[in-house]
């Protein structure tokens, strides 16, 4: 009798030895998974990062773009409107020119 509980005390202390392995390798298991978590989670904060970055950037770049143009199309827009009032008044003083001939004309 002695024997039976001694090999059944070998046998349960077997099954606990293999349940503390089983249960050592689950928790490793675990950290991996829980590692390679983290790691795919950072990985992603980093990929959104960078391509909130990037946005930011393309975004700049485009009101920068726009700025110039604007700053362009005013260029265009006062050399136009110089140059109306240029030849306006060149054809002002040409139409008082032109009047005072003609009324010198008249006149004689």
């Amino acid at each position: 009798m002695q024997n039976v509980v001694q090999s059944e005390a070998a046998a349960a202390h077997s099954e606990i030895l293999e349940l503390r392995n089983t249960i050592a390798a689950m928790r490793d298991q675990m950290d991996t998974l829980r590692f390679s978590a983290q790691q795919k989670a950072q990985e992603s904060v980093v990929a959104v990062n960078a391509e909130n970055t990037q946005l930011r950037a393309t975004a700049q770049a485009i009101r920068d773009e726009m700025e110039r143009q604007k700053a362009k199309q005013d260029d265009a827009v006062q050399a136009i409107q110089n140059a109306f009032r240029s030849e306006m008044r060149q054809l002002q003083l040409t139409i008082v020119e032109l009047r005072e001939r003609l009324e010198g004309l008249n006149g004689k």
